[in-house]
């Protein structure tokens, strides 16, 4: 015996969630499932280094709270996994034995961090709650930290780690942050990391880990480095598995079409398992980043309704801030893309700007480090193929007010 519903999501994060806003905003009446296997509410996995680092407490995590499901009518099915599914016959096989029937499927299934070759008890990912936790354990009297990778996981990491710690950065690029940022920006950027203490170990990479009173970590270069622990950043795999098993049409995601639609009419997908077309570059992508999931997730749950809402493809839209500095990308972010670049480096103040033109003078990308109020405005510009307004919007807050009064006009 099987329950059905109407409408059911599988995945509990930035795409799943605005699919269920989205379903019952426009449908009061369809029954609607979401599941996942973390048994907890919503939470902010960009936020979890500040919790990690005892910076916000665990509830500061929360996006939403069990009563946010009851009140839209949803059935949780939490602390569940999917392990199969029948296109065919629309129907789910959990991890529990039971199975769940569906009319229309959302697949905001997410991605997992890749891990090392090489494994220790003291060394771990950040992806899910289980992984904060562990990693909040691991620095409870640590005084070293190392963490490997380049990104958005373990720069905030160490970010938000005591200001007392030993902290290294091994990186396998020759720049930090190399997919969100050029060498030109990552320089400024490792600057200002390397006077805060920050040890940045470049081209390398860990190949051995020898257990002791602390961790001994063998480097590629031959050098070695001594560390409580050891945080894993080395990217994210799409969760495409059952997709896979299930017979859609699979590449490094989940394939969607403009109406985030898979290879089955009645399956769609969004989030960091979709990939689709690029806004700018029109090739096919995943972005990895929140917006475009809520941004999917919303489409997908319109289509799903019978809509037709084309989807005018995902554009790159990083935001963080690391060691008091901010950094923000928007669209094309490498020289290779654009046909002129204007950029704009304030040493005094630690503002710089780079912002990617096409052959018709049109915002492509833009590069943000220091401040990044601004960030909104050139996604504006970039969504809306607007040609650039003039170099005045490089240097600060009045010409940056004045450019938003102009555009608004």
């Amino acid at each position: 015996m099987s329950d059905h519903y109407d409408f059911v999501i599988i995945g509990n994060s930035a795409a799943g969630l605005q699919a269920l806003r989205t379903l019952r905003r426009h449908d009061q009446n369809s029954s609607i499932a979401i599941i996942d296997r973390e048994d907890c509410p919503a939470y902010s996995r960009v936020l979890t280094p500040y919790y990690i680092g005892g910076n916000i407490p665990r509830e500061g995590l929360d996006i939403v709270d069990h009563a946010f499901y009851t009140k839209l009518s949803a059935t949780t099915l939490f602390g569940q996994a999917v392990v199969s599914f029948d296109p065919e016959k629309h129907y789910l096989q959990l991890a529990d034995d039971k199975q769940v029937t569906y009319t229309k499927l959302l697949l905001a299934v997410g991605a997992e961090a890749r891990t090392l070759a090489v494994s220790s008890d003291r060394a771990c990912v950040l992806r899910h709650m289980a992984d904060a936790e562990k990693l909040v354990n691991l620095l409870k009297g640590a005084k070293s930290v190392t963490a490997i990778g380049a990104g958005l996981v373990s720069l905030p990491l160490l970010s938000h780690a005591s200001e007392q710690m030993e902290k290294h950065l091994v990186i396998g690029s020759d720049h930090v942050f190399s997919r969100v940022v050029d060498a030109e920006a990552a320089a400024i950027i490792e600057e200002q990391l390397e006077a805060k203490g920050l040890k940045i170990h470049k081209r390398n990479d860990i190949e051995e880990i020898i257990e002791g009173q602390q961790l001994q970590l063998k480097l590629s270069s031959g050098d070695s480095l001594t560390s409580d622990l050891l945080v894993i950043g080395k990217g994210v795999t799409p969760n495409t598995q059952l997709a896979v098993e299930a017979g859609l049409e699979v590449a490094e995601g989940v394939l969607i079409d403009s109406f985030c639609c898979s290879s089955h009419p009645d399956i769609f997908a969004a989030g960091d398992a979709a990939e689709g077309k690029d806004f700018t570059s029109g090739e096919m992508t995943i972005q990895g980043n929140w917006m475009t999931a809520v941004e999917q997730g919303e489409n997908a749950a319109l289509n799903m309704l019978g809509r037709g809402c084309p989807y005018q493809g995902s554009l790159k839209n990083n935001i963080t801030e690391i060691f008091g500095i901010e950094v923000a990308t928007i669209g094309h972010y490498q020289e290779k893309d654009a046909s002129e670049i204007i950029s704009s480096w304030n040493s005094a103040t630690g503002r710089y700007r780079k912002v990617f033109l096409d052959e018709q003078q049109r915002v492509i990308g833009a590069t943000m480090v220091g401040e990044t109020n601004d960030s909104g405005l050139y996604y504006q510009l970039v969504s809306t193929r607007s040609t650039f307004p003039g170099k005045e919007l490089l240097h600060g807050t009045a010409n940056f007010a004045r450019t938003q009064l102009r555009l608004a006009s």
